[in-house]
């Protein structure tokens, strides 16, 4: 992680990246680049040739070379914008891109070793791509399209390469953003698929936690806000339904930090916290089922009277859509919701206020609480888990208001 002193220079990489100005695409060369994507469907109904254009560009980002030039390869992924970082030499509020601070950190480091690390826009993929301007208004207008179909375009074409982008990391990957935002390529595409692929622990954050959000809550869920796995599933922002980027895992993966304050004790916050994660790694699928189980065994421990509820089906057949797969084929059965006050299992019941296996105490800092933490999911807590499977559909309410858009760089836009 960025938590000690960078190198100025790379700094003012960044800086001069985002200084530059690319000379601006002219009206010829915009017509020559939508000419090209509208070949052959140009004369389609309005709706059905935008459907058509965003499967051809999607098809042409799905084929394109994203693979790692070595090995031992490491991955560079980003979002938003850097501001008043507290270990970074920044002139006060200062702004730096985060497209740029990873293309700088990335160059810098293979100018020492060659494909030590790899970004998006500077794969084969990456440049392919964005030589079609799909971000530049010319390029839009010249395809027929308004702001927000033309955004929508560029968006889903730049998703489906990140998508393949990630699936191809194999060794870690480096998150130039302090929190995921669920508006984000980076939320509901990058991590998504790392996670979903058991690769949760090759995410590392660069920028520290925004620890001033957390101010108000114990120090034991300050810690565990601030790690690595945590940060690598849940949002605290605030959303709404009707937002073209809405989906299941934005409402999964979403950490209201008012409801988290009101709790009286750090076990009951924590739970709160891992019942997000629980959620999220629901729907990530059969590689996760574990982390589920476990995840609900400590909570039942830390909450006995609360009761854990998971996506249901609906939810969790979209994110089985996104892996390419059918509810139906004979895979590892998916974890669905599970209730502290009922029966685990068919013909089984559980005291849930013992819970169903010993469990090693971890003791909290603070006196006087208590503390019960198993399973090594995430950091501070040693495992000793069992099964525990069981169904509910329910889903948890969606929390209103949607955070406001960042502003616009001359970038990619995979961050937004």
């Amino acid at each position: 992680m960025i938590q000690a002193h960078i190198p100025e220079r790379f700094l003012d990489e960044a800086r001069d990246r985002q200084q530059f100005v690319e000379p601006e695409l002219t009206e010829a060369d915009a017509k020559r680049i939508a000419r090209t994507l509208r070949e052959g469907i140009d004369h389609l109904p309005d709706h059905e040739y935008r459907e058509r254009l965003h499967e051809r560009l999607k098809e042409f980002a799905a084929a394109q070379d994203v693979d790692l030039p070595d090995s031992d390869t490491r991955s560079t992924f980003w979002s938003y914008r850097l501001e008043d970082h507290p270990d970074l030499d920044l002139e006060t509020g200062e702004s730096l891109q985060s497209m740029h601070m990873a293309a700088a950190y990335t160059e810098a480091q293979n100018a020492i070793v060659k494909d030590t690390l790899r970004y998006l826009e500077g794969t084969p993929g990456g440049e392919a791509l964005g030589r079609l301007h799909l971000w530049d208004a010319a390029v839009q207008d010249a395809l027929d399209l308004d702001e927000k179909a033309g955004l929508a375009l560029a968006y889903d074409a730049w998703g489906t390469l990140s998508e393949k982008y990630a699936a191809k990391t194999e060794n870690e990957a480096l998150f130039f953003m302090a929190e995921l935002n669920p508006g984000t390529v980076a939320y509901q595409t990058e991590s998504r698929q790392l996670r979903q692929d058991g690769k949760l622990d090759i995410i590392q954050f660069m920028y520290p936690a925004p620890a001033q959000k957390y101010a108000d809550l114990a120090p034991e869920t300050q810690e565990l806000l601030a790690s690595q796995a945590v940060r690598a599933q849940v949002h605290t922002f605030a959303y709404d339904e009707a937002d073209p980027k809405y989906t299941p895992l934005t409402k999964a993966g979403h950490l209201d930090l008012e409801q988290l304050k009101a709790l009286p004790t750090p076990e009951a916050q924590r739970a709160a916290v891992l019942e997000v994660c629980a959620r999220v790694a629901t729907l990530d699928g059969p590689a996760r089922a574990a982390d589920v189980e476990k995840l609900v065994e400590e909570i039942k421990v830390l909450r006995p009277d609360h009761e854990v509820t998971l996506p249901g089906a609906e939810d969790r057949q979209w994110a089985a859509e996104l892996r390419g797969r059918d509810l139906d084929a004979p895979t590892t059965p998916e974890p669905v919701a599970v209730s502290t006050h009922g029966q685990y299992l068919p013909g089984v019941k559980v005291d849930a206020r013992t819970g169903p296996a010993p469990l090693e105490p971890l003791a909290f800092p603070a006196p006087g609480t208590a503390a019960v933490h198993a399973h090594t999911f995430l950091p501070g807590v040693s495992a000793q888990a069992k099964s525990v499977l069981a169904g509910r559909t329910d889903t948890p309410a969606a929390a209103p208001a949607a955070p406001p858009a960042p502003e616009r760089s001359r970038d990619t836009d995979m961050g937004v």
